[in-house]
């Protein structure tokens, strides 16, 4: 009789011993409780408007006009433009928002993440002039580019519910870049840094919004999002 009630703890043990080991990998009793995990996140492409004053520097004015008359079209010119800008922009908010949460350890997907994180921004490139000189041997334009707009975020549930959302002035960030232009009178080519200015400028302003925005979208914060 000993045996058997012996045999029988030791049986009692060895299954008590085996499911602690199943809750605990599971994270708690039947999968309740234990180590929070992170909600997954799914990115949109952002939402941009942007506006940059054309022409882009006064160096190829005379150039743009003759393709406008040969059928290129200032508009279709433009817009070509604002798509290099575009595209830069995109891929520098896309990159810092990746690394921000990759280190945050969200996991990222593609679609129907548990969250959605939606950006829209409106954007304007100022040029202001603080030297235009016309030389023997070139002209010389010198200022500043400067950023004024809006972002705006939105953070949402699977059910598509509003969770959080935030709007930033970016004039308030004051964002501002030098450029200079030099053309020379004899036909060669023009030293011209504005476009490495305004991408320059755009790069800022995603570090700075991002910076700004960063405690609203720690892993921490968008797990009690979940949970509230």
């Amino acid at each position: 009789m000993m045996r058997s009630t012996t045999h029988g703890l030791a049986l009692a043990g060895l299954l008590l011993f085996s499911t602690g080991s199943i809750v605990h990998a599971q994270g708690g009793f039947l999968g309740i409780g234990g180590d929070e995990q992170n909600p997954s996140l799914h990115i949109t492409p952002t939402e941009i408007q942007l506006d940059v004053p054309m022409p882009v520097n006064s160096a190829n004015l005379a150039l743009l006009l003759a393709q406008a008359g040969e059928g290129g079209g200032l508009s279709a010119m433009k817009e070509a433009a604002l798509s290099k800008y575009r595209q830069h922009l995109e891929q520098a908010l896309g990159a810092q928002l990746r690394e921000f949460f990759i280190e945050e350890e969200i996991p990222l997907v593609d679609t129907e993440g548990l969250l959605t994180l939606q950006n829209r921004l409106e954007i304007t490139v100022v040029k202001h002039f603080s030297d235009l000189r016309a030389g023997d041997t070139y002209d010389l334009e010198r200022g500043t580019i400067e950023l004024s707009g809006n972002f705006h975020y939105q953070i949402r549930s699977l059910a598509d519910r509003a969770l959080r959302e935030r709007s930033l002035d970016i004039t308030e960030l004051k964002i501002r870049e030098k450029y200079l232009v030099k053309s020379p009178k004899n036909g060669d080519s023009a030293e011209d840094t504005t476009e490495d200015a305004i991408k320059l400028a755009l790069s800022k302003m995603v570090e700075e919004v991002l910076e700004e925005i960063e405690d609203d979208l720690e892993a921490g914060e968008l797990r009690d999002l979940l949970s509230g």
